[in-house]
């Protein structure tokens, strides 16, 4: 994270050696404290939206694990593969479908392809949701302090959890 090292004289030195062994440090006209504040912040907020959206992407390739016992690969291509075997399923073309999981085959049908589905879309929800939290939590930051107390991994994960939790308990009611 880039760090204000002083102010004075119109002028802040901003500092920053996160991204390497050499130190970053560069100059920027500031008119007030306040101001060369604002510049550290806007610096930060650039930081970590590129760390969300990476942490984001991670999450959504990464995989899950399904209620059937398999993981499921979810990076592009396996989404699309699956959304075209289910989509086949629904119109009546093909019975089932041998299913490569990253742990085994099975032999699935519509009704379990249904419930694999709907993980798959609350999974990418998540990310989606996990990232939205995220990046607005990240662009209302006023402060340095506020920027720094942002723990993507942290937040992205409870807005994440939320967002699948929904889909996956919507329609099922309590005992």
């Amino acid at each position: 994270m880039y760090k204000l090292e002083s102010y004075s004289n119109g002028g802040a030195l901003v500092v920053n050696s996160d991204d390497s062994d050499e130190i970053y440090r560069s100059t920027f006209n500031a008119s007030t404290a306040q101001e060369a504040e604002l510049i550290v912040v806007g610096l930060n907020q650039g930081v970590l939206i590129k760390r969300l959206a990476e942490h984001r992407y991670a999450v959504e390739i990464g995989g899950i694990d399904l209620p059937n016992g398999l993981r499921m690969l979810t990076d592009r291509d396996n989404r699309s593969t699956f959304k075209e075997s289910y989509q086949d399923m629904k119109n009546g073309l093909i019975p089932d479908t041998d299913w490569k999981a990253v742990n085994s085959w099975k032999t699935v049908e519509l009704a379990e392809m249904e419930v694999m589905a709907k993980a798959l879309a609350a999974h990418v929800r998540g990310c989606y949701r996990g990232e939205c939290t995220v990046a607005t939590a990240i662009n209302t930051a006023t402060t340095i302090l506020g920027t720094e107390a942002i723990d993507v991994d942290a937040l992205f994960s409870v807005a994440y959890d939320a967002a699948y939790a929904e889909v996956m308990d919507a329609g099922i009611e309590a005992e």
